[in-house]
């Protein structure tokens, strides 16, 4: 009989995000734990994450914007978007429209150099109703 081996994996948590077109999103926050529970120190360390229409497009639709603890050490950051970022979203007139679908991930780098994915996931755009239109 074989012996079945861990998995292990570096993909990131999946979060998947709906968000309004056209309103602030977040911040939201994540906090970061070593195996014993206690904080991450992110002394050194940038977060950063991006929005694509897909993992493969080369265009970005938008960056989050990050802010960290006031204490690095405390291991938590925040990741949101402007309104102005939500607004330049292309919205479906239903979340299932793949006009309103998206991918994003979320990133750190640490103080060595070395990117380790934290999130990821589909990022879903409900369409603005009320709004100023332009003539």
């Amino acid at each position: 009989m074989a012996t079945k081996l861990p998995t292990y994996r570096n993909t990131g948590t999946v979060w998947d995000l709906e968000l309004s077109q056209g309103a602030t999103f977040g911040p939201v926050r994540h906090t970061l734990t070593n195996p014993d529970g206690t904080p991450l120190d992110l002394t050194g360390c940038v977060v950063r994450g991006q929005v694509r229409r897909s993992a493969l497009a080369t265009e970005v639709l938008a960056e989050f914007v990050i802010s960290y603890a006031p204490d690095r050490t405390e291991g938590w950051y925040t990741f949101g978007l402007s309104d102005e970022q939500t607004a330049a979203l292309t919205a479906g007139e239903k979340l299932t429209d793949p006009a309103s679908t998206y991918a994003y991930d979320v990133e750190l780098e640490d103080a060595l150099g070395q990117v380790w994915r934290l999130l990821r996931g589909t990022l879903r755009v409900q369409a603005e109703v009320t709004r100023e239109d332009t003539p």
